[in-house]
């Protein structure tokens, strides 16, 4: 069986050694190892096969008796048995070209739910920053070395990054010619910080329900890659000030409309209705409703700046404003 072994130690000729004979005759093969230095002491960590029948209490003792501290045992596989800095690349690969989503592959490489540890003490905090100002919080039994939480910063910063700059958090300078294009998992972050510069009111009429901030990355990369539809944005410079969500719903086609404040009554709403109506027709559709909260005017006056004529109905304390796509262009892409 194949076991990590995490360890301080003290910092100091031979310990190492020491480590590898008390290995040696218990029968335990180091497989690999990496060093966390520090000072005085340094957390070191082993991949190590046992004999048959060996548990984690086994294994603990043999680095405890040899001069460990704080030793923590975890099941493992020959799969992790894997350069570090190599699995931190294939952990960005697996975000940006894979969708996955990047908290999870942080759990992942940082092993934050082993199945057992032989020396469980409370849990070690990490608070991870993005650039946009929102945080992304990990815990774990193991303490987190000082490297592993400059790999975990960097990876986040690194996908954060990866195909544009982040927006920043306060209100955009309007410009004149936005663009609108579809989303991408490039956006996650872009489409987040809108949320957070989006007030209340706006996010309700936009949700019906209050939206709890900050949003996790997982909703959000729902927002820009829905399971059902196709995302839009308008972006100015390099934020993203508009995002429309163009969704199936049984026989009916519907879009969801959101404009950041500082953007609304400047036509960013009409671009998302008439982006909305072109895909929804080049999908087949031939009608879409717009669904908003009971009292959003703003969204009715953005369909008629569009050039549509509407249907007005109310189900359930939301309002929903149906329009015909049989003279709509349809928007291919």
């Amino acid at each position: 069986m194949m076991w990590r072994v995490r360890t301080t130690l003290e910092d100091r000729p031979g310990v190492l050694a020491e480590i590898a004979l008390a290995c040696g005759k218990a029968g335990l093969n180091i497989e690999s190892m990496q060093v966390f230095p520090g000072d005085p002491t340094v957390v070191d960590e082993f991949v190590v096969t046992a004999p048959e029948g060996f548990t984690d209490v086994q294994v603990a003792e043999v680095f405890d008796d040899a001069g460990g501290s704080g030793v923590a045992v975890t099941r493992t596989d020959p799969r992790d048995v894997v350069d570090e800095p190599t699995r931190y690349l294939n952990g960005v690969h697996e975000v940006l070209e894979g969708g996955r989503d990047v908290e999870e592959v942080l759990r992942e490489l940082l092993e934050t739910t082993p199945p057992d540890v032989a020396d469980y003490a409370g849990h070690d905090v990490l608070d991870l920053r993005r650039r946009n100002g929102t945080s992304l919080r990990i815990s774990r039994a193991v303490p987190f070395t000082s490297i592993e939480r400059a790999r975990a910063q960097a990876l986040l910063s690194l996908v954060s990054d990866a195909g544009a700059d982040l927006p920043p958090m306060q209100p955009t300078t309007v410009q004149r010619l936005p663009l609108v294009r579809p989303a991408t998992l490039a956006d996650i972050d872009a489409v987040a910080a809108l949320h957070q510069r989006c007030s209340a009111e706006t996010l309700y009429h936009r949700y019906q329900v209050p939206l709890r901030m900050p949003m996790t990355t997982r909703f959000t990369r729902r927002l820009v890659l829905p399971e059902s539809g196709v995302a839009v944005v308008v972006q100015s410079g390099l934020d993203v000030v508009g995002h429309g969500v163009l969704e199936r719903s049984g026989d009916d086609w519907r879009f969801h409309v959101l404009v950041e404040d500082a953007w609304q009554g400047r036509g960013v709403g009409s671009l998302l209705v008439r982006q909305g109506a072109g895909r929804a027709r080049a999908l087949g559709a031939e009608r879409l409703t717009f669904v908003t909260a009971g009292s959003n005017d703003r969204l009715l006056r953005a369909v008629g700046g569009a050039g549509f004529a509407a249907r007005v109905e109310r189900h359930d304390g939301a309002v929903h404003i149906t329009v015909g796509l049989a003279t709509v262009t349809p928007i291919e892409g």
